[in-house]
C-alpha cells in the first residue's frame, strides 16, 4: 500500500509571442522542437503503463530545455528568461503558478518525472499475480525516483527564487527531502518484504524494518516545515508507516530474543510491538478522514498487508507468555530492551540521476539567432557539470 500524490499539471508553450525575436528558421526549429517534444513528454506521463526506461521522450526534451538554461559552452543561456511556465503543485490546488524561468521548468519537469516513477511502482504493486520480477522493478524505480528528487534538491532547488515558492510547493526543500526519503523507505518496503519471504533470521529482518520506520520518520519531520494543510493527509501515510514497521521491528526482535532464551525480554518486546499496531491502526483510520491531495480512496487498515501483521504478533506473544509458563519463568522486565540491532545490507539507496548534455542544435551561432537583450543571469555550479545521458534510467 502506498499514498500517492497527484501529478503536477501543466500548460502547451504559449510561443506567440516570440515572433519578433525568432530571426531565423534555426530558431523557429528550436522553439517548435521544444514544444513538440515537451508536449509528447507530458502526454506520456498519464500512462502508468508505459516504462519510462524505454521512453525515448525524456531523452529528447530534457537536452533542449537545458539548452534554454546553459549554452553550449556552459555559461548561462540567454534564452533563459524567454519563455514562461505554468505547473500546478501535486499538493495545492489546480491554480498554475507561473514562473519566467528555465531552470525552474527543469525543476518541474523532473519532479514530475519523479512522481511518474512513483506512480508506477504502484501500479505494479497492485497487480492480482505479483511476481519476483515485478517487486525487482518495483524496487528499482523507486530507487530511481529518489535519485530524481536528490537531483532536484542539490542541483536545481539551490538555484530558484524561494522567494517564489512556498514551503508545500513541489520544488521546496522540505517537499523534496520528504519525496526523497518516502521513496527510499518504500524500497525498503521491498527489502523487508523479501526478507521474510526468504525467512531471513529474525535479528536482520528486525534492524531492516527499524530502519525503514526511521526512513519514514525522517520524511514526516522533512514535512513539519509546511504549515499547511495540504500535507495532512501525507503525513498521516508516513506516521502509521512508522508505527507499523515499528511493530514490524519489534515483532521479530520478540521472536530472536525467545531464541535466546530471553523469554521476559520477549515478551515485553512483543507487548510494545502490540501497542505500535494499534497505534498504527488508528492512524490508519486518521488517514482516511485526513485533507489532501492524494490519489484514490485508500482503507489501509483493511489491507491484507496490515491485517497479517495484527495476527502474526498476537501468535507469537501467546507463543512468549506459553513458553514463560511452561520452562522460562522469567520476571517480565519494566524497561523496554533497545533496538540496538543495524542493518549491515540490505538498505536501499537512491539510484543517481543526471540531466543529459546540451543538445547540439546550441551553437554560438544559433543562440544569435534570438534577437533578446542577454542580461547577466545566475550561472549555478549544476549548471556547468558535463552530465551524462539519462538512458540508464529503470521503469518504476
Amino acid at each position: 500500500w502506498f499514498h500517492r500524490n497527484c501529478l503536477k499539471a501543466t500548460g502547451p508553450l504559449d510561443t506567440k509571442h516570440l515572433t519578433p525575436v525568432l530571426t531565423s528558421q534555426k530558431a523557429y526549429q528550436i522553439v517548435n522542437e521544444l514544444s513538440q517534444k515537451r508536449a509528447q513528454l507530458i502526454s506520456k506521463m498519464g500512462d502508468l503503463l508505459t516504462d519510462p526506461k524505454s521512453t525515448p521522450v525524456i531523452d529528447d526534451y530534457l537536452p533542449l530545455i537545458r539548452g534554454f538554461v546553459q549554452s553550449a559552452e556552459g555559461g548561462t543561456s540567454p534564452l533563459q528568461e524567454l519563455l514562461k511556465f505554468r505547473w500546478t503543485q501535486s499538493l495545492g490546488t489546480c491554480e498554475p503558478e507561473v514562473q519566467k524561468s528555465a531552470i525552474y521548468e527543469v525543476g518541474s519537469i523532473c519532479v514530475n518525472i519523479g512522481l511518474w516513477y512513483m506512480k508506477r511502482a504502484a501500479k505494479i504493486a497492485s497487480t492480482n499475480n505479483y511476481s519476483e520480477a515485478d517487486a525487482k522493478d518495483v524496487h528499482t524505480c523507486l530507487r530511481t525516483a529518489a535519485g530524481v528528487f536528490q537531483y532536484v534538491l542539490d542541483k536545481v532547488a539551490p538555484n530558484l527564487d524561494s522567494t517564489q515558492l512556498e514551503d508545500w510547493h513541489d520544488c521546496a526543500v522540505p517537499i523534496l527531502t520528504a519525496y526523497k526519503l518516502e521513496c527510499t523507505a518504500e524500497a525498503q518496503e521491498v527489502t523487508v518484504a523479501r526478507a521474510i519471504e526468504l525467512k531471513h533470521k529474525a535479528d536482520l529482518i528486525s534492524a531492516l524494518a527499524n530502519e525503514t520506520s526511521k526512513l519514514f520518520s525522517d520524511a514526516d519531520v522533512a514535512l513539519r516545515e509546511c504549515d499547511t494543510d495540504y500535507v495532512t493527509k501525507w503525513r498521516r501515510y508516513l506516521q502509521s508507516k512508522i508505527k507499523f514497521y515499528g511493530a514490524y521491528a519489534r515483532s521479530f526482535q520478540g521472536e530472536f530474543l525467545l531464541t535466546q532464551d530471553k523469554c521476559g525480554e520477549s515478551i515485553k518486546t512483543l507487548q510494545e510491538a502490540q501497542k505500535l499496531y494499534k497505534e498504527a491502526q488508528h492512524l490508519c483510520k486518521q488517514y482516511e478522514n485526513a485533507i489532501g491531495n492524494s490519489v484514490g480512496e485508500v482503507k489501509p487498515a483493511k489491507h491484507p498487508f496490515f491485517l497479517k501483521l495484527g495476527s502474526v504478533i498476537d501468535l507469537r506473544l501467546a507463543k512468549s507468555e506459553r513458553e514463560n509458563g511452561f520452562i522460562y519463568y522469567q520476571k517480565i522486565p519494566e524497561e523496554l530492551p533497545g533496538l540496538e540491532l543495524k542493518a549491515t545490507f540490505g538498505l536501499a539507496a537512491p539510484i543517481p540521476f543526471e540531466v543529459p548534455p546540451v543538445h547540439p542544435i546550441f551553437t554560438e551561432e544559433a543562440y544569435k539567432d534570438f534577437t533578446i537583450q542577454q542580461t547577466p543571469g545566475p550561472n549555478p555550479e549544476w549548471m556547468r557539470l558535463t552530465l551524462p545521458c539519462m538512458a540508464f534510467l529503470p521503469s518504476l
